[in-house]
């Protein structure tokens, strides 16, 4: 199951259809997601027939060859378990909602079907969290969601950008925190962007669950390796978030520990001429400078009338032992 944590981001490896319809590809991205520290494996599950028409035959053909025998999920569920990840599915139609909701902890929706109501229904019948994206979708149609989904600690939404590859410029991740204000929920992340800069910016936004195409090998032909991360770049997004979590650090009530030097940047009460022992210090004796070690320039009431023990120094920081 997935616990969001405000001190951790939950990573999934969105491999879809890159393993080309091998179980031993699935089991290499699981076993690479286990060593690299990624959360979960996401797949896409469904009926080529009901995904697209068979005019569209380079993809029904692609989608045909890609798919997954059913009988092998629980085989996967049981291997990702041991090796310590999450597996779970966006059913891509919606006669495997119930298949992915029996098998999986997770259901994912993705951007194409975020108003697609059968698929949502089902998703809510299971009772099973939901994670939607949001990609290419309206205001309007977010809202709907909450129609069918009554309990919303059940959902999470996810920004995305549905075009392939997104520039950076277009990723647009001020949303992140304008939907959560906006719903109430989880605001998550799903990347499309070449590389990982997104993807942290998102997680300086609050994102604390990021999804991004995962591949062994960003040279292979089909479109998702090409804007997928490999194990290098996951790394550095790792080792980065763990940065920019530890750099949002705590909302400011007082002066943080690491600034103890912070007198130094203060003003304190300075005398502007040498004085006498015996000196009635008058308020035309004083001025203020740098730093607040003694008297801060707010205590100048403190030294004005106040007669000097001993010989003082012009420029020199005033100090309560210098007067009675």
């Amino acid at each position: 199951m997935i616990k969001l944590k405000q001190d951790k981001v939950f990573f999934i490896g969105e491999i879809g259809i890159n393993h080309a319809g091998s179980i031993k590809k699935i089991k290499n991205y699981i076993d690479l997601a286990s060593q690299y520290g990624i959360d979960a494996i996401k797949l896409q599950l469904g009926s080529p027939e009901k995904f697209t028409t068979i005019e569209n035959f380079k993809r029904f053909k692609l989608r045909s060859k890609t798919m997954i025998n059913s009988s092998e999920i629980p085989h996967l569920v049981k291997y990702a378990k041991k090796k310590k990840v999450l597996l779970f599915a966006s059913p891509i139609t919606e006669d495997y909602v119930k298949l992915i909701a029996k098998e999986f902890g997770v259901i994912k929706i993705a951007s194409g079907d975020i108003n697609f109501t059968p698929i949502l229904k089902e998703a809510f019948k299971s009772k099973k969290l939901t994670i939607i994206s949001t990609g290419a979708s309206t205001l309007k149609e977010i809202s709907n969601i909450f129609k069918i989904f009554k309990n919303k600690k059940k959902v999470i939404l996810m920004h995305c950008i549905s075009n392939y590859p997104t520039k950076i410029e277009d990723s647009n991740l001020i949303n992140i925190e304008y939907l959560r204000k906006k719903f109430g929920v989880h605001v998550g992340y799903s990347n499309h962007v070449l590389g990982i800069k997104a993807c942290e910016v998102a997680i300086s936004l609050g994102a604390r669950i990021v999804e991004f195409h995962f591949t062994d090998n960003k040279r292979r032909s089909f479109i998702d390796h090409k804007i997928s991360l490999e194990p290098k770049d996951f790394v550095k997004l790792k080792i980065n978030s763990e940065k920019i979590i530890k750099s949002i650090g705590k909302p400011r009530d007082k002066q943080f520990s690491s600034e103890s030097n912070y007198k130094e940047l203060r003003k304190g009460v300075v005398y502007l001429n040498d004085f006498k022992k015996g000196t009635i210090l008058k308020k035309t004796h004083l001025g203020f400078a740098r730093p607040s070690k003694y008297l801060s320039f707010d205590k100048i009431n403190k030294v004005i009338g106040k007669k000097l023990k001993k010989n003082v120094n012009r420029f020199y920081l005033t100090r309560e032992k210098d007067f009675y």
